[in-house]
């Protein structure tokens, strides 16, 4: 199967869509199967950094459905180093199956007050885990970081060289990262970043702040921003938020594209704007590429009846 797909519009009533639009998929999703679309990217420099420091241990942060977690996890099952995963809140007696998972996978887990956990690397447990692990890596919530946004730059080169002329790609944003590095390289023509978080209009300068740190361009910031949109509005409730109206679009859209299957939490929020926009007249892209991050394992935080594949 191609990594690119074009999506056919004409669902819920649109049935002009696909003649004003053109709208292809990059199926990140398909990639790296122990970590899908972008996860394996975030990760591969800082598995390497780990490695030249002749770590034993490679810790990490996440909630208790992580796809980054559960995709490092996975990464490390076959390595030398083991997983120690930091998890937000308290552990339970039955863990979540992302968490079942990563136990399967050989990962240690420790839980860490919600208070402490958004000290991020600073956190009074990271800390204490240190002392514990002395020959310990750790890498950022999320992979984040220049390693991690690296990664993303290469996915980009890689994406681009693989795919056709676009007016613009389009990503969702949780830490920003995969998107500060797509942004710095110059086989992204523009990008759109849909945040799938609740009130970061902030965001938009740290992502250009990252990419600019990767092309070392700090004095051009301007080039930088020119070529970024930023989406404030396509979060739907806040972060994994599953209203039934995205439900119910889902569906339809499912029924329009059997091959095609969206995540919870950050691609399937990126269609839903874009394709409102477009229905509107107001997407001002009419050949875009929508990059599929991956993620389809955070289908298991929700309930059966919500799930529209």
């Amino acid at each position: 199967m191609s990594l690119i797909q074009s999506i056919n519009l004409n669902f819920l009533g649109a049935s002009t869509l696909n003649q004003t639009y053109q709208l292809d998929i990059y199926r990140g999703d398909l990639e790296h199967a122990k970590a899908p679309g972008n996860k394996w990217h975030k990760l591969r420099y800082h598995l390497k950094a780990a490695e030249q420091q002749n770590a034993k241990y490679i810790g990490s942060l996440g909630g208790p459905y992580s796809n980054h977690l559960h995709a490092l996890a996975a990464s490390l099952a076959d390595r030398d180093e083991q997983a120690i995963l930091l998890v937000r809140g308290e552990l339970q007696t039955g863990l979540t199956p992302t968490l079942q998972d990563a136990v399967a996978d050989g990962a240690e887990l420790w839980p860490s007050q919600r208070s402490d956990f958004r000290l991020g690397l600073e956190a009074n447990v990271v800390k204490h885990i240190s002392q514990l692990y002395p020959e310990i890596y750790w890498v950022p919530e999320g992979g984040g970081g220049v390693l991690g946004a690296e990664g993303c730059a290469d996915w980009a080169n890689t994406i681009g060289a693989t795919s056709g002329q676009y007016s613009a790609w389009a990503i969702a944003a949780g830490t920003g990262t995969t998107a500060a590095g797509i942004l710095s390289s110059e086989a992204c023509p523009k990008l759109e970043v849909f945040s799938a978080l609740k009130g970061m209009a902030q965001q938009r300068a740290k992502i250009i702040s990252l990419a600019a740190n990767i092309v070392k361009q700090q004095d051009d910031l301007q080039h930088i921003s020119d070529r970024l949109g930023f989406h404030d509005d396509a979060h739907l409730g806040g972060y994994a938020k599953l209203p039934l109206e995205l439900t119910m679009f889902l569906k339809a859209f499912f029924e329009a594209n059997p091959d095609v299957e969206l995540d919870p939490v950050y691609t399937s929020k990126v269609l839903f704007s874009l394709w409102h926009k477009m229905k509107a007249g107001s997407w001002p892209h009419t050949k875009t590429l929508m990059i599929h991050t991956g993620g389809m394992q955070g289908w298991r935080g929700y309930a059966s009846h919500q799930t529209p594949f």
